[in-house]
């Protein structure tokens, strides 16, 4: 039997090991659950599960003889540690403490959002103020985003993959250097930055085994996806809605609500993105299929037809375009409350979601040639195909779901030496074309009006009167 490529996919939900033939084909996939603790005040992991699912994860590769084992891993959470030891939950990125740890720096500090780069540093879910929130909580820990922390304690070294760090708000992704007076700026003069690991060698052996190299997973989806390109952009629906396109160049400092991001550092050369997003997407459909009896389900009702409310399906606030304080919202008043208004209203108000995030970012980089779907909201038919009704693009859907897991693998492939550039940047995808449903409701003829919508929901007067009604209430 020749190589076998493998790869650990760290999300939101759970943890996957995926093994690929040298075909590439999916051979074979083990996963385990990993719970989210939501609370209106945290939304956290534990990361003494994480590390044990990950030690076993490798401990499977090594026993099914992997040559190699890349690591994707989802972003913008953060841990504190000591001595191998975990001194906090994970903060993942759909936290709400942000909005009050930005609110508690001085006001020179958010006076400073106006200013490219820290601006991006300087909103409620940025990773900075995470670090600065548990910088504070525990003294003389270290503190970083997830990558850091498995690294230190696997490996022994404290380092970051340059695809996590440059999204922490501390790492500029144009120098990979860190953004000078952060630091200071946060209270942060103390905080240990790690090393920067690129992505051209594994980076440790465990279990016998050549572990790396890490890279984030969205950056992972757009290799798994075969999307590194121009021309293509690349869509997950997963826990969170995320909306991407590569760029030939650095992105530009002003990008308004998108993110920049590093996709790949290869033989000294960077290789730019830039994104739009939302949180918590997938969440809220998991509630509502469960409530209406699992996803078939769902997508059946959705298909019924009939004149909606649109669901805003965020829990976090929306991020593109940046509106933090709507965390969830029905448009309207909906005639009848029945299950296929409540499951088509959450499919019309996800189409809408996506029409805002794709108007940005194809508004920096273009219109596509192809945009190619994936993630495990797009299971639902009646969802990629009005996404197929929505853009003047091939819309590409993937058969497997496992974007990440994939694009984890080859990297690991090519850092191993068994997978040539050529292949990692353009991968066979089991792909199938989507065709348009009928445009019973499309969301560019309304969408000036409901971006109005939207800005009278998320303006603070508004959300400040509601507070005072729900203290005066209880």
């Amino acid at each position: 039997m020749g190589y076998r490529l493998c790869s650990i996919d760290a999300g939101t939900s759970g943890v996957r090991l995926s093994i690929y033939g040298e075909d590439l084909a999916l051979e074979k996939r083990i996963e385990e659950s990993n719970p989210v603790k939501a609370s209106r005040d945290a939304v956290e992991q534990d990361p003494d599960r994480l590390l044990s699912l990950v030690r076993g994860m490798i401990g499977k590769a090594s026993r099914e003889g992997c040559c190699c084992l890349g690591v994707s891993l989802y972003r913008g959470s953060v841990v504190a540690w000591s001595r191998g030891e975990a001194r906090s939950g994970i903060v993942t990125w759909m936290d709400p403490r942000g909005v009050s740890e930005l609110q508690g720096l001085p006001v020179y500090a958010r006076l400073a959002s106006r200013i490219p780069l820290l601006g991006k540093v300087l909103q409620p879910g940025s990773p900075a103020l995470f670090i600065r929130m548990l910088s504070r909580m525990h003294p003389g820990s270290r503190v970083w985003s997830v990558d850091g922390f498995l690294l230190d304690v696997l490996t022994g070294e404290f380092t970051s993959d340059v695809s996590q760090a440059t999204l922490t708000g501390l790492i500029s992704p144009y120098s990979l250097k860190p953004i000078p007076g952060v630091k200071t700026l946060l209270g942060l003069r103390d905080l240990e930055i790690p090393s920067l690991q690129g992505h051209d060698n594994p980076v440790a052996v465990v279990d016998g085994v050549r572990l790396g190299p890490f890279i984030a997973d969205q950056q992972a989806a757009s290799i798994g996806l075969g999307c590194l390109g121009t021309g293509c952009v690349k869509a997950t629906l997963g826990t969170g809605m995320f909306i991407d396109a590569p760029l030939e160049d650095r992105p530009p400092l002003r990008l308004g609500d998108l993110v920049p991001l590093v996709n790949l550092s290869l033989d000294g050369r960077t290789y730019y993105g830039v994104e739009g997003f939302a949180g918590g997407v997938g969440m809220v459909f998991d509630a509502f299929s469960q409530v209406l009896g699992g996803f078939t389900r769902l997508e059946e009702e959705a298909r019924r037809g009939g004149d909606v409310a649109p669901i805003i399906p965020v829990l976090s606030g929306l991020r593109t375009p940046y509106k933090p304080l709507l965390r969830g919202s029905v448009l309207g008043v909906s005639p009848g409350f029945t299950a296929s208004s409540l499951a088509r209203g959450l499919v019309v108000g996800t189409l809408l979601l996506f029409a805002l995030i794709y108007r940005e970012v194809t508004r920096r980089v273009g219109p596509p040639r192809v945009v190619r779907v994936g993630g495990g909201l797009s299971r639902l038919g009646v969802m990629v195909e009005g996404i197929a009704g929505l853009v003047d693009a091939r819309v590409e859907r993937s058969l497997d779901y496992n974007d990440s897991a994939r694009g984890a693998a080859l990297l690991a492939g090519y850092a191993s030496g068994v997978v040539d550039k050529r292949t990692l940047f353009n991968p066979p995808v089991n792909v199938e074309v989507v065709e348009p449903q009928d445009r019973t409701w499309n969301p560019w003829e309304v969408l000036d009006h409901w971006m109005q919508v939207i800005d009278a929901l998320s303006s603070r007067s508004l959300w400040t009167r509601l507070e005072e009604i729900r203290r005066s209430a209880s």
